[in-house]
């Protein structure tokens, strides 16, 4: 290689360097700011944005009036530009070197579509207990909920049982259904929660099915421990916006996965008008049904598709 080829190779490299801290370099107008210097709900956005990623930078600007937070991070070799507004809301997110940008109405859904369901969840077995005062799932014995659809009905209750599954020791929740006064299904779903997050883990269900007043089958029942099945987690203490884990996972028979869609829903039932409520749509790889269910602090369910809340508890 000739000295006038080395010399325009170096020139080159000496361009790119600077191009690249050109690009590092604060813009007019912006200020370069560390993740613990952002606001409590931006920081807690980054922080899920940043779950399989690695943060460049944050530059906090000011754009049309409001404070907005331009985040840049990498994800899986792609980067991506993450605009988060003061209240903790993806304003957009752009994937470097694509022209589309990508916008919801629901932020974190970009984000589902990249990252796929909890489904291992690291908890000491020593710490969960058959009671529980999750604040949108209390496990409390004597508790009832009275649910209603037309001349349908879905009765909730705490039972005084427990159930010892996979060597932990759960509270019993029993769900009976009924079809225009007919009982269809009674089922007993076993629960623990721990002490010390509020998180509420799902150990399998107990399902008798009806026809005419007689059990014909027990179809949808597992338990965590047999035949491959594994305990899920049904609510977090503290669910956040964006985050998806499944409840069941006891394959070929119960998979039920759920996506927190929002934690600040208000609801109105029959019974009342519920605020802050949690808002779970359910999914399962075993069939195109979607769920929509509704929980509300310190009470429980308040809707569960069609049914509602009927009677206050």
């Amino acid at each position: 290689m000739n000295l006038q080829c080395i010399s325009i190779l170096v020139a080159l490299a000496g361009m790119c360097g600077c191009a690249r801290l050109q690009r590092h370099a604060a813009e007019p107008g912006e200020i370069k700011v560390r993740l613990d210097q952002t606001p409590a709900a931006v920081r807690q956005t980054i922080e899920r944005e940043l779950v399989g990623a690695e943060l460049e930078d944050i530059a906090r600007k000011v754009r049309q009036g409001k404070t907005i937070y331009e985040t840049d991070l990498f994800r899986n070799g792609h980067k991506w530009e993450v605009v988060v507004g003061e209240d903790g809301k993806i304003i957009s997110k752009i994937q470097e070197g694509r022209a589309q940008e990508e916008k919801s109405e629901r932020p974190e859904s970009a984000k589902s579509k990249q990252s796929g369901w909890r489904e291992t969840f690291p908890v000491d077995k020593a710490d969960l207990a058959p009671t529980g005062t999750n604040l949108y799932l209390p496990i409390q014995p004597g508790k009832v909920l009275k649910l209603a659809h037309g001349n349908d009905r879905l009765t909730v209750s705490i039972l005084l049982d427990t159930k010892t599954v996979d060597g932990v020791t759960t509270g019993v929740l029993e769900e009976r259904e009924e079809k225009n006064g007919q009982l269809i299904e009674v089922s007993r779903n076993f629960f623990a929660t721990d002490r010390n997050t509020g998180d509420v883990y799902y150990f399998g269900e107990d399902v008798d099915n009806y026809k005419d007043g007689r059990i014909i089958s027990h179809e949808s029942a597992w338990r965590a421990g047999e035949n491959g099945a594994r305990f899920g987690l049904m609510i977090p203490g503290r669910p956040k916006m964006g985050d998806k884990f499944y409840q069941e996972i006891a394959p070929k028979v119960a998979l039920d996965r759920v996506e927190v869609v929002s934690v600040d829903e208000t609801v109105r039932t029959p019974a009342g008008t519920f605020h802050h409520c949690v808002h779970l749509r359910e999914t399962t790889p075993l069939e195109a049904d979607v769920s929509h269910k509704y929980y509300a602090p310190h009470v429980g369910m308040i809707k569960d598709d069609e049914f509602e809340l009927a009677e206050k508890p």
